[in-house]
Order: C-alpha cells, then structure tokens, then sequence
C-alpha cells in the first residue's frame, strides 16, 4: 500500500461530511461505516471521526467462527463476507472500537473497509476525500512519518507526556492516528 490513512482527532469540526460521503460510496448500500463521535457529550462539543482502526491481529475476524472477514494483503480488513456470515455478531462484541455495525434486515455485517475499491489504487476513500479540516487524511508513509515527528516535537514543546491505552496497540504502522 502506498498511502495510509492519517488521523488527527483534535481537527475534527464535527461537519459530518465523511458520514455523507461514505453513504454515497458505491457499494455501501447507503449505509454510513464510519462514525463521528463526541469525546465528552457532557463536557464539550469536540468530535472526532471514528473509522475501521485496521488493527494488525484485528479482534473481529479472530472471534469470527464462519472466517468471513478477510485481510487483503495490504493489511485491510474488509468487511464480512456474505455467503460466508452466519450472523452471530461476534464480531461487533469483540472489536475494541465499536466499529462493525449488524444489519438485522439483511442479515449481515458491514463496517469500514477503507474504501479497498478506491485505495487498492491509490485513490483517497471517500471519508479523506472530502474532509474540510483534514482530519482525515490518505498521505505518503513518509509524509505521515513528518507530521509524526513535526507533532512529537510540539508536544514536547508544549510539556505533553505521551500517554498508554490499551487499544491503540492493535493499529498497525500504516495507519497513523493522533489524539491529544
């Protein structure tokens, strides 16, 4: 894969597009797959985007007993497959982030895929594509590996500790997600 996808929590303006965006996205059956979620309803009105984290040893294929979620050789996690789902929704009780959503009426699974017909080819997913603050970006490694380091340096500057959670561990190198 030549582009990963680049988070950056604290730029999202809560606008929403990239839930439009994925509705639109051939294929998705008009259903949003990702999210934009409050990070303290009660405290203030700052979102963040919440997409598929892409993990590297991803919890909802692992406890998937039909095997109906497949990882492309770029890493991705697709969506289940559906002659393959058995409906059992393991899958949306063992993923960390709340990502995979059921479909009761069709019977089936669906969740963020990184728009794998669009980024197979280098070309944006439909979320990064129209995100107006860039929080969601689909950049070069080595351009992620910049702002990286660019925001590890203001960190520092500003006295912030980096801080340990859990289920950060699980996203793999290629997709770089920051929160302050």
């Amino acid at each position: 894969m030549n582009k990963i996808m680049y988070l950056e929590f604290e730029r999202c303006i809560g606008c929403r597009s990239c839930q439009a965006a994925c509705r639109e996205c051939g294929g998705h059956d008009a259903k949003e797959r990702n999210y934009v979620e409050y990070v303290d309803f009660m405290e203030s009105r700052q979102t963040f985007p919440m997409l598929c984290m892409q993990c590297k040893d991803p919890a909802c294929a692992r406890v998937c007993p039909a095997n109906a979620i497949q990882i492309t050789e770029e890493g991705v996690v697709l969506s289940a497959m559906e002659e393959k789902c058995i409906g059992c929704r393991n899958c949306t009780f063992g993923c960390p982030f709340g990502i995979p959503k059921f479909d009761f009426e069709e019977n089936k699974m669906y969740k963020c895929d990184m728009c794998y017909d669009r980024t197979q080819h280098g070309i944006s997913p439909m979320c990064a594509s129209v995100c107006p603050s860039d929080a969601i970006r689909f950049i070069d490694f080595d351009e992620m590996q910049a702002l990286r380091r660019r925001r590890t340096q203001m960190n520092l500057i500003e006295g912030k500790k980096p801080t340990e959670q859990d289920k950060w561990q699980y996203v793999p190198e290629f997709f770089g997600v920051y929160s302050d």
